[in-house]
């Protein structure tokens, strides 16, 4: 018995050394914590979204050291460590905020028209979430691209919902980034902010959320991405509309700092109202 008693503590002991799940806490310089930081790995689907309090957690099993970790929020700049460093640390994560350039536009010296760009078709179930059926899928990010050559403003993103089955409040994150090699940059993101859309089942206006994003002075003069995500402590089930039989239009996805993938059938139901040059 005690010789069975032993080789059970010792095998306790060995999964304890080899593991690698790792929790911290991610901070800016005046120590207050960070919620809704995107962590990971680069270019793995590993990573998390930090807690109200600021902590997350890692599993970093199997994963090459020399890999870099990296931290995204929008009013931050980023932060990149190289995984080895960083275990060795005390796993907590200082981040710098950005120096906010106040940028001078003139909007007199040309003209200006209201365009909505994206699609608005809502007929079909194109993607969503399932914290029942697809739990592993609640980190996944979407992103539409939207081709444009002149200069414009982003002042409004709206999202289709064909059908949802939630209680609590539902919060869905955007972000608006120009390109890197034809796929979202998140070191190109054209907002300063976190742009969060919070709402309930009942705010839901004729199957459609919208975040008003024109005080965000987003501006851009090329093609641009918009991308959306669902906070991570959703529970229940929502699924976006879409263009399903859009054979011309494409629709990218990641899990985390994972590479971004593209499905060539179609895109979710998402555009924005813009004002752009005549």
């Amino acid at each position: 018995m005690k010789y069975r008693l032993t080789l059970l503590l010792i095998f306790l002991f060995l999964i304890n050394v080899n593991s690698q799940i790792i929790s911290g806490k991610i901070l800016n310089k005046a120590g207050e914590l960070v919620s809704n930081a995107r962590i990971g790995i680069e270019n793995t689907e590993i990573g998390d979204i930090s807690n109200n309090d600021g902590t997350f957690k890692l599993n970093l099993d199997n994963i090459n050291k020399n890999e870099l970790l990296k931290v995204y929020i929008n009013e931050y700049k980023p932060y990149h460590v190289r995984i080895d460093d960083f275990i060795n640390s005390n796993h907590n994560i200082i981040l710098d905020e950005k120096t906010i350039e106040l940028k001078t536009v003139n909007v007199h010296s040309k003209k200006y028209k209201f365009k909505n760009f994206g699609t608005k078709n809502n007929s079909w179930a194109y993607c969503g979430y399932n914290t029942e059926k697809f739990p592993e899928k609640i980190f996944q990010e979407y992103a539409i691209k939207i081709k444009n050559k002149k200069r414009l403003k982003v002042n409004k993103i709206n999202l289709h919902i064909l059908s949802i089955d939630a209680k609590d409040t539902i919060t869905i994150y955007f972000d608006l980034q120009n390109a890197t090699n034809g796929f979202p940059d998140d070191l190109k993101s054209l907002s300063e902010n976190t742009l969060q859309l919070n709402f309930t089942k009942n705010e839901i206006i004729d199957n459609k959320v919208s975040l008003d994003v024109s005080k965000q002075n987003i501006w851009t003069n090329e093609d641009f991405f918009v991308l959306f995500r669902i906070n991570e402590d959703f529970k229940g089930q929502i699924y976006f509309g879409g263009n399903v039989f859009a054979f011309s239009k494409e629709t990218f996805y990641r899990n985390y700092f994972g590479n971004w993938k593209k499905f060539s059938a179609g895109e979710p139901s998402i555009n924005v109202d813009v004002k752009i040059e005549k």
